[in-house]
């Protein structure tokens, strides 16, 4: 249809957009059943799209929410992970020190400090570890050193045996008695 026929007695020609759309306001359109039939559908369509609209907001919502629960369960999960293998690479790293002579504390405080990237106790707890060393390292060595024997010639002491042998050449068995147990008194002092 068109505008002419539709204006009717309102046409003229050379009309201006606004006047045609005036003349337009004036009129009222016949009922037509397809006209109306098809109003009806499209606003059960803008109804069912309004509905659907507001259901996908509120999915939305519980879509986020659920997200947001995930999230909260991945960082947590993601925490106790880290927490697990700091623990595990602390367990480890105390293993191995406990091995190269390190004490429980001191390999407690520098497997930690490993852990943690903390190089100056890494380097305080190492330079601890190397004193206690050196000083187990001289007892042991003192321990080991052999004591001079007794009435040795370089130790200004007195010569036992040698003692004990001139008695009995000169048959003075009271004396070789005598130096014997000075040597066995001396050999007891020398092993404690």
């Amino acid at each position: 249809m068109e505008l002419k026929e539709l204006l009717g007695d309102a046409w003229k020609e050379g009309m201006t957009f606004e006047e045609a759309e005036t003349a337009l306001k004036e009129i009222t359109l016949p009922d037509n059943p397809e006209v109306t039939r098809l109003k009806a559908a499209l606003s059960k369509a803008n109804s069912e799209a309004a509905d659907y609209k507001k259901q996908l907001r509120g999915k939305q919502s519980e879509a986020e929410a659920e997200a947001a629960a995930q999230k909260e369960a991945y960082d947590k999960m993601a925490q106790e992970n880290a927490e697990l293998k700091r623990s595990m690479l602390v367990s480890q790293q105390k293993a191995k020190l406990l091995a190269m002579g390190y004490d429980e504390k001191l390999a407690d405080s520098t497997a930690a400090a490993m852990a943690d990237g903390d190089m100056n106790t890494v380097m305080k707890n190492q330079s601890q570890y190397l004193e206690t060393q050196k000083k187990t390292i001289l007892a042991d060595k003192m321990k080991q050193t052999p004591r001079p024997a007794a009435g040795a010639e370089q130790s200004g002491g007195m010569d036992y045996q040698k003692k004990i042998d001139e008695a009995q050449a000169s048959g003075n068995f009271s004396a070789a008695a005598y130096y014997t147990r000075l040597a066995a008194q001396q050999q007891v002092s020398q092993t404690e």
